[in-house]
């Protein structure tokens, strides 16, 4: 599922996790990109948001599914690329959105 893209029109429609950790089957089911058993963070996922790692990197529009305090304390972020695929990055390399803008496109 993971693999499909994302139809812009309907993101508020992406399957996501929250309230609890992911489990595997909410990684296999694409709702979800990791399942550490972390605590959840609620941040209103899915949510779009731009990914851009800390001073190197372009700017990513992505879905965020997921976000759960892992073991060393962080926020670790799972989300969807716009044309398929998945990825998870720390929340201090996420900007959240309300909606997508002009780099979604």
């Amino acid at each position: 599922m993971n693999d499909e893209a994302i139809d812009l029109k309907r993101w508020r429609n992406t399957p996501s996790v929250s309230g609890r950790p992911a489990t595997d089957d909410d990684v296999s089911a694409g709702r979800a990109v990791f399942a550490v058993g972390g605590e959840p963070v609620d941040l209103g996922v899915p949510s779009p948001a731009i990914v851009c790692e800390d001073g190197i990197g372009e700017e990513t529009p992505v879905i965020v599914i997921q976000a759960e305090r892992i073991e060393d304390g962080s926020v670790a972020v799972g989300y969807r690329l716009l044309d398929g695929g998945a990825g998870i990055a720390p929340l201090d390399d996420v900007e959240f959105l309300s909606e997508p803008d002009e780099r979604f496109r």
